[in-house]
């Protein structure tokens, strides 16, 4: 979560005349002013005519103006301040945003939580709501709500994604590919010093070799209680890793391997127009890790538009990107 913006706001205070001028026409009412008068910027009016554009009231004091028009603080800060996500009240100064646009007071930071799913500010005070898986993850309702629940489900998530990588030329033994569904505390067991932060996925492959006759045996681990499209893009990324092993002989460095996985998370998403897919795509266009995050973006800009197969004899070819 960023500080992505910081609203100024020109505050004026009211400058009055008291000076009697008899050929001075208020700017409100057109009529002559014949007694004290405010000046705004200019513009000449009767104290009382002075008034906020969006209640009518008079303003006294402080005001704000915006295209042309005069408000009243409170007006102004209802109308057009963004309002804080945990406390409700109007944001004026440096605040915090996530991706799906909530924005909070910075100083709301160290009190909130994130979804550990998509990224999402969760407070109890939002419609997101706030769960805490046993293995200390914190999920959001809306994350909660179309998480998949039981083995079955990965398994149909599994076929579907193995079915849509065919149309890429990337072609999988199904046979030899199992999948486990794994709480967080279990994936990081099994990945060990592989594991980063906010993965959901982890692959480990067996090559046994019979003279020249080469045969593969794949894990496929997936944190459990996902969403659907979730599920499937860290399934594709996965995937890739099972499609690297059996067909690339050199060592790929990290980057341009785990970029290639997300490439090809990307790859499978892009032709949904869910909020899911479009969500994923964007924290891995955000995401920071040198491997993962530059990975992805050094893949996707040599790649994208290109001729798929382009991108596979690169993966033969060469070890770093």
């Amino acid at each position: 979560m960023n500080i992505v913006k910081i609203i100024f706001l020109v505050i004026f205070f009211l400058e009055f005349n008291f000076v009697n001028a008899q050929n001075l026409k208020c700017e409100y009412c057109k009529n002559q002013i014949v007694d004290d008068y405010i000046i705004i910027e200019g513009l000449k009016f009767h104290k009382e005519h002075f008034k906020c554009a969006n209640c009518n009231k008079p303003i006294d004091g402080k005001y704000y103006a915006k295209n042309g028009k005069y408000y009243n603080e409170k007006c102004f800060e209802m109308l057009f301040l963004p309002k804080c996500a945990v406390c409700n009240k109007s944001i004026n100064g440096e605040y915090l945003i996530d991706s799906f646009g909530n924005k909070i007071h910075k100083h709301h930071e160290a009190e909130i939580d994130r979804c550990d799913n998509c990224n999402r500010i969760i407070s109890e005070n939002m419609a997101s709501g706030e769960l805490k898986y046993n293995d200390g993850r914190n999920i959001c309702n809306i994350c909660y709500s179309n998480r998949l629940n039981w083995i079955g489900e990965y398994e149909n998530a599994l076929n579907k994604v193995v079915d849509k990588l065919k149309n890429y030329g990337l072609r999988f033994l199904k046979s030899s590919i199992s999948l486990k569904i794994v709480n967080l505390t279990e994936l990081q067991k099994v990945a060990e010093n592989n594991y980063s932060k906010n993965i959901r996925g982890y692959t480990h492959s067996i090559i046994k070799t019979l003279g020249i006759q080469k045969s593969f045996e794949h894990t496929i681990y997936v944190l459990s209680m996902i969403p659907t499209k979730y599920a499937e893009s860290t399934i594709a990324h996965e995937l890739m890793h099972v499609w690297i092993t059996e067909n690339i002989d050199n060592k790929l460095s990290a980057q341009l391997e785990e970029g290639s996985c997300n490439y090809i998370s990307y790859t499978y998403l892009k032709s949904d127009y869910s909020q899911d897919s479009k969500d994923i795509i964007k924290q891995m266009e955000d995401n920071s890790d040198e491997i993962y995050g530059d990975g992805y973006r050094k893949v996707f800009e040599k790649f994208n538009g290109r001729e798929f197969n382009q991108f596979l004899s690169y993966l033969k070819k060469k070890t770093s990107i």
